[in-house]
């Protein structure tokens, strides 16, 4: 049966209508789903690049190099070179919000006075432990290398996961000499091992900063005026993570793929046929809604939505969009019976909705990606 050209001129205009409003809405969706995933990802680079810019603070705020206490102004800091060289990382967890490595890390420094190596802290971290390798002396310069065992802590940005990237820091900082006694400067031999692998991930990019640390608060030192902010010389080594392919994506998202597809060739069954509507499409929906609940568990919750649940919002909504398809096609169909056109709404909906779908899929995770 040919069900367009028997349609009357009542009918048409509904079916025009009906996919104006769908198209509009759609369009809509789409362009609050592109805007808030390209949000997100230019948010992300600009939290990358403030943490490795060398005039920030650890905090993100710009603060004076130096806070001498009173008497201290004029004191001249002492160099330490430091370099990092990272020959593992491990036990990367999103939802533990940790990640650990193993890395080789060496100074060199000219006051005899000095310890760095034995002095350092990982921060936001915690040593594990730290083995010195080698140390000696090179006529007045002092050179230690110390292999080194850290966990830190990390939140990871989980808004664009699965098509997310992070950036790992390691940072160094002295625990005895503020930055007015102390400052590191930076080995540019200090990289990362071919061998480092983290699942999932690809590593992108490596960067280096030196910047100052404060601490806004003066830890109870009576000695210090109550508004004094220790400052710290702190030594980083990023390391840029990012998916190095859609294999993950496309992995996570194909049980819910398979049940908008289902869900759509329902709309080829007659809309009288109980197996559609009981069957196909309800069916669709608990295993779309299963597949959203074992994603959920592979991130903490970060109070927003994340570039898996709009996916798996997209889905469910276009299975309840064809769910109430089927009832409005049911009642044209029993009520009306109007058996043509209730074929030719289906149709126009299976190819309409398809389309939309598909565009949504496309658009939305490609906002999301480097």
């Amino acid at each position: 049966m040919r069900p367009f050209p028997s349609l009357k001129k009542n009918q048409r205009l509904f079916l025009i209508g009906w996919t104006l409003l769908i198209a509009s809405l759609s369009a809509a969706a789409i362009a609050m789903c592109y805007r808030q995933q390209s949000l997100n990802l230019k948010a992300a680079t600009s939290r990358n690049d403030a943490r490795m810019a060398s005039d920030a603070a650890g905090d993100g705020t710009t603060e004076a190099e130096r806070t001498p206490p009173a008497g201290h102004e004029k004191d001249v800091p002492d160099p330490v070179e430091v370099g990092v060289y990272i020959d593992r990382v491990y036990d990367l967890s999103l939802v533990g919000s940790v990640w650990k490595a193993d890395f080789y890390a060496w100074f060199t420094w000219t006051n005899p006075k000095l310890n760095p190596g034995e002095t350092f802290q990982v921060v936001n971290g915690e040593i594990l432990s730290r083995t010195l390798m080698k140390k000696k002396n090179i006529g007045r310069r002092h050179y230690a290398l110390y292999r080194v065992m850290a966990q830190v802590t990390k939140t990871f940005d989980t808004t664009r996961f699965p098509r997310d990237d992070h950036m790992l820091t390691l940072s160094l900082e002295d625990t005895v000499s503020q930055s007015y006694q102390l400052v590191y400067t930076a080995d540019p031999s200090s990289d990362i091992s071919s061998r480092v692998k983290v699942p999932g991930y690809a590593v992108s990019q490596k960067s280096i900063a030196i910047k100052p640390h404060s601490y806004k608060t003066s830890r109870g030192d009576l000695e210090l005026p109550t508004a004094y902010k220790a400052t710290y010389s702190q030594f980083i080594y990023g390391i840029t993570i990012a998916r190095p392919s859609w294999g993950m994506y496309f992995k996570m998202f194909q049980v819910l793929y398979a049940s908008v597809l289902i869900a759509l060739l329902a709309l080829f069954l007659k809309a009288n046929d109980s197996s559609r509507l009981g069957g196909l499409i309800v069916g669709s929906f608990f295993a779309a809604v299963a597949n959203s609940y074992i994603i959920s568990t592979l991130i903490p919750d970060p109070g927003v939505m994340t570039l898996a649940d709009v996916i798996n919002g997209i889905g469910t909504s276009l299975i309840g969009l064809v769910t109430i398809e089927s009832v409005i096609s049911l009642h044209i169909f029993e009520n009306q019976r109007d058996h043509a056109f209730s074929r030719a709404f289906d149709l126009v909906n299976f190819f309409l909705l398809a389309a939309i779908y598909i565009a949504i899929n496309i658009i939305t995770p490609l906002a999301a990606s480097l």
